[in-house]
């Protein structure tokens, strides 16, 4: 003979029903959390540097850029470990001043086959130090874009002086 069920088991209970809410409830947390964990560790570094990180050109740094000789540029290509393209600009910053320079900042331009501008980074030339480039020396730098736009005309990007650091006046 059959016992009876005190339940019908084709119909969910109150328990079967609650658990199912806490495992939703649970997952939806879950999602939240890894969504925001993304947000917080990923996306904050993705954010540009403030301009106050820039480096000064005021009139006194505007003054003395023309003791700054950017000379004897070359262009390299090459491939990263990504099997990407890279454009290396390199040259020669002579300082024909009286100052020593802390810390300088170049603006990159690359042009396309109209003259407008393709791409424009600022980028350290020097990274300020102590030491910086004191006058009459030479510093050489290399500079590598992995980004350059296709409609670049392959002609020498124009590098100009941005920004920089200087030492109090030399006596």
């Amino acid at each position: 003979m059959e016992t009876p069920f005190q339940n019908d088991p084709t119909k969910p209970t109150q328990e079967m029903r609650t658990g199912a809410s806490r495992q939703i409830l649970l997952s939806v947390i879950v999602i939240l959390a890894g969504v925001g964990a993304y947000f917080v560790l990923f996306r904050s570094s993705e954010r540009p540097a403030p301009a106050s990180s820039r480096l000064a050109f005021g009139p006194q740094e505007q003054a003395y850029a023309p003791n700054l000789h950017l000379e004897n540029f070359a262009m390299k290509q090459a491939e990263n470990f990504l099997n990407q393209e890279v454009k290396i600009v390199e040259g020669d910053v002579l300082n024909a001043g009286d100052r020593t320079v802390l810390a300088l900042e170049v603006t990159i331009e690359f042009r396309d086959t109209l003259d407008q501008i393709a791409l424009r980074e600022t980028r350290p030339l020097l990274r300020a130090s102590t030491n910086g480039l004191k006058p009459g020396q030479v510093a050489h730098f290399e500079i590598s874009f992995d980004h350059v736009p296709n409609s670049w005309n392959y002609q020498m990007p124009r590098v100009a002086v941005s920004g920089m650091k200087l030492t109090a006046t030399n006596k």
